[in-house]
């Protein structure tokens, strides 16, 4: 017999997302518009994911992100939060 999985344990991946993008920033001590710019995108990009008007990201601004922080996209999904995340539906 399979076990329900209870959504309300887990978060989406768009905010799972969010909060890793959040955390990065901290940990490397750089504001998001900063960030963004060295990512080579608008820092209305960046708002527009950690306020969820743009949907989720797409997987080429994730890289811009990383390659700006020096660290692999690997890096960034490596997280227990991202990989118990819930895909939310179109």
């Amino acid at each position: 017999m399979s076990k329900k999985i209870d959504t309300n344990e887990y978060m989406t991946l768009t905010d799972a997302i969010i909060k890793r993008i959040d955390e990065l920033s901290h940990f490397h001590n750089i504001p998001l518009p900063k960030w963004s710019i060295k990512a080579g995108i608008t820092p209305s990009t960046v708002y527009g994911i950690m306020k969820k008007t743009s949907g989720c990201p797409r997987v080429q601004t994730l890289k811009l992100l990383c390659d700006a922080i020096n660290i692999s996209l690997s890096d960034f999904f490596d997280a227990d939060y991202i990989a118990t995340a819930i895909c939310e539906e179109d």
